[in-house]
């Protein structure tokens, strides 16, 4: 399983989701990461005059089976729901803290 965590600085999450620098993936096998890299977004910056489309991240994530979120905005959420990736809300802030603690309750 692919999990993914959205970071600008590839060592704590980000606040806003659709608007994250890049993702980090990590690579999960009976319960231990196997694999993880970072994934630049490339999309632009929000334009509020154009349809809000999370497509491209959502793309970019097509291999990833849960999202693991800060917070997710209405658009994104809806984004990610019309895919096959489910999305969970963290508290932690730390990205090491945030993928121990979901292989600890998964």
């Amino acid at each position: 399983m692919k999990i993914a965590i959205p970071s600008d600085n590839r060592e704590t999450i980000t606040k806003r989701t659709g608007q994250s620098k890049g993702f980090m993936v990590y690579e999960v096998n009976n319960g231990k990461i196997i694999h993880s890299e970072y994934r630049e977004n490339t999309m632009d910056e929000h334009d509020e005059e154009a349809e809000h489309s999370h497509a491209q991240i959502i793309e970019l994530l097509n291999d990833v089976g849960i999202l693991l979120v800060a917070a997710i905005g209405k658009h994104m959420k809806k984004d990610v729901e019309n895919s096959s990736m489910n999305y969970q809300l963290v508290q932690e802030e730390k990205l090491t803290q945030i993928i121990e603690n979901f292989l600890k309750t998964n």
